[in-house]
């Protein structure tokens, strides 16, 4: 039996002559990353290792895009030459140790040679290149793969990938052998730290150290595999700055002369570890000490992170914003990675919007680092209203300054602007997070926490005490056993070898700033344990002598900066830490002072007996 074809519909042949002239054939599929790896003979391939399948899951989506990766290791060039047919559009920088490597660049390959165990030359690639993928295959060894990490996870760009490849040499006694020590850490047990406070969230133990806090916050998520990590960062804005003066980015700053170089008093401590005895002769054999003068200018379009590093809209951080910040690696939302010049947003915070003044008047930035201890908004802070003066009438500004965690510490805030002529009503205290200004004055440097601090400071608040009547008490004995850390476990003992020589004792936290000035200020002779009321020492006469007792591994710097300014005589007195609590010494220990050594420093302190 024959069967002939229906015969088609004119609209469907129509129908179907549209479709094929509108359909192109289908583009030819794109080969796989392990395909491509297989054509180069990397040893990443299904072949050996097999990463690559993850890979690809991993990296799919930057396929097209214009990145820049860094790939350590280069040896024959296999992969470089795989990731760049894979990134089509990506900059390849390959490192390796082997000068002739760099016979494998081209227009988009480029291979740096140096060492991985260099950090300043890792660092460097880093801020160079800004990465959005870093793919560690160099030496495997443990300390190498753990600061490679540390040092070039800050420069992965948002959304990037870190890769740890051939982490499995962390394993076995010969690996060990080859790649780091028997009882040294290893790369696995490193990173997997890191995991697992991932994997922990809310519960997970507190970070081991500023970098791990640091991680914690721009880590997306990991993916473990044989032999390989891989690391995503979270993809929210984590903006990079570069620190730059005042000077450095207008034109028009105004300057003020902050005093003449001071000279460095001699002194000694007793009973200090060498550690903490060493410090202490490097300071005090440190010579004269110069400030430059400060460069003070009103900005537009500042942003104040947190307590108060402040950065301009082309993304410099201001120096004069970071005097206590510059000492710590992490501090108001930002991370200082290494070295001192470069900053980066951890988390993205809210900002909020501060519209400029009225015509005529002027918002002050005071508020900073660490200002909500007494000596630091005393010394760092405060002083700055006087680099307004010749400029800007302190009676148009409003100044910004961080709200106060204590009652106390806010009405030193007021009491100490108001011996500056400054009211209530021009004070703004804000919180602690991101503030977009419109319109700023960012006051100069007048301090190098800790062990300098200009003149200029010094005269401004001396100048403030002299307004308040000292006290009558010439010998004070300074106590800090009302706090809860720190305190001097013998004091009973102490006071009453002091009150053979007329020493009255203080507690400054019950008094007000106005009582702490008089009685510092009527003092020739000052006994006591170290912290934040010592600062009162700016206020104490010319020529003081202070015999500062400190905890086992205290150094002494700050308040003796303040001695020098006066010309006085210093000694410090180490006690030994309380070691009941099972916790190692540190400088919140409570200690003991040794009673001999008391003896020794009055009579150095009181040689008429």
């Amino acid at each position: 039996m024959t069967t002939t074809p229906s015969k088609q519909s004119p609209w469907r042949a129509r129908l179907s002559r549209v479709r094929s002239r509108r359909e192109p054939d289908a583009p030819p599929q794109r080969p796989t990353l392990d395909e491509i790896g297989l054509r180069t003979g990397t040893d990443k391939s299904s072949t050996l290792h097999d990463f690559l399948r993850v890979y690809d899951r991993e990296l799919g989506h930057l396929r097209d895009r214009e990145i820049t990766m860094i790939e350590i290791g280069v040896h024959q060039g296999s992969s470089l030459r795989m990731w760049e047919e894979y990134f089509s559009r990506g900059r390849i920088v390959g490192v390796d140790l082997d000068p002739a490597c760099k016979r494998f660049e081209n227009e988009r390959v480029t291979v740096r040679v140096g060492n991985q165990g260099d950090r300043a030359f890792i660092q460097k690639l880093g801020t160079k290149y800004r990465p959005t993928v870093v793919v560690d295959d160099g030496s495997h060894r443990w300390q190498h793969q753990i600061d490679t990490l540390r040092d070039l996870w800050p420069a992965v760009r948002p959304g990037g990938m870190f890769i740890v490849e051939d982490i499995h040499t962390s394993f076995g006694e010969d690996y060990a052998r080859t790649y780091g020590t028997p009882d040294g850490e290893t790369a696995y047990d490193f990173v997997a730290g890191l995991v697992r406070s991932l994997v922990a969230a809310d519960r997970a133990d507190p970070p081991a150290d500023d970098f791990e806090a640091y991680f914690r916050n721009t880590v997306d998520s990991a993916v473990m595999l044989g032999r390989s990590v891989v690391l995503r960062k979270r993809s929210h804005r984590q903006p990079w700055y570069r620190r730059a003066s005042v000077a450095d980015v207008t034109s028009d700053p105004w300057i003020t002369d902050v005093g003449a170089p001071y000279e460095r008093i001699p002194a000694e401590l007793v009973d200090a570890s060498p550690a903490v005895d060493a410090a202490f002769r490097s300071l005090t054999g440190s010579g004269p000490v110069a400030f430059e003068p400060a460069a003070s200018a009103e900005f537009t379009d500042v942003l104040v992170h947190g307590f108060g590093p402040a950065a301009t809209k082309d993304r410099k951080i201001l120096a004069e914003t970071l005097n206590c910040a510059q000492n710590i690696r992490r501090s108001s939302n930002l991370y200082r990675p290494f070295g001192e010049d470069r900053w980066v947003v951890e988390r993205d915070v809210p900002r909020r919007r501060v519209p400029a003044p009225e015509e005529g008047r002027h918002l002050v930035l005071l508020k900073q680092t660490w200002d909500r201890n007494y000596g630091h908004w005393l010394v760092d802070a405060l002083p700055k209203v006087g680099l307004l003066d010749g400029f800007v009438d302190r009676a148009a500004c409003t100044y910004v300054v961080n709200v106060q965690t204590s009652d106390a510490m806010r009405q030193v805030v007021l009491d100490s602007l108001a011996l500056a002529g400054i009211g209530e009503d021009q004070v703004m205290f804000t919180e602690v997070g991101a503030l977009s200004f419109e319109r700023i004055i960012v006051p100069g440097t007048i301090a190098r926490h800790p062990v300098r601090k200009s003149p200029f400071a010094i005269r401004f608040l001396e100048d403030l005490a002299s307004t308040v009547e000292p006290g009558t008490d010439r010998r004070l004995y300074v106590s800090r056993n009302g706090y809860s850390r720190r305190r001097l476990l013998n004091e009973e003992a102490v006071l009453a070898r002091l009150a053979d020589f007329g020493y009255e004792m203080v507690e400054p936290e019950k008094l007000t700033l106005r009582e702490q000035i008089a009685a510092f200020s009527g003092a020739d002779s000052i006994v006591g344990n170290m912290g934040a009321a010592f600062t009162n020492l700016v206020f104490s006469p010319q020529q003081v002598s202070v015999l500062a007792l400190a905890t086992e591994t205290m150094k002494h710097d700050y308040f003796y900066d303040l001695v020098c300014h006066k010309q006085g005589r210093y000694r410090g007195l180490q006690g030994t830490a309380d070691r009941s609590t099972g916790q190692a010494p540190d400088i919140g220990s409570d200690f003991v002072v040794d009673l001999d050594s008391l003896e020794e420093c009055l009579a150095w302190l009181h040689p008429e007996g």
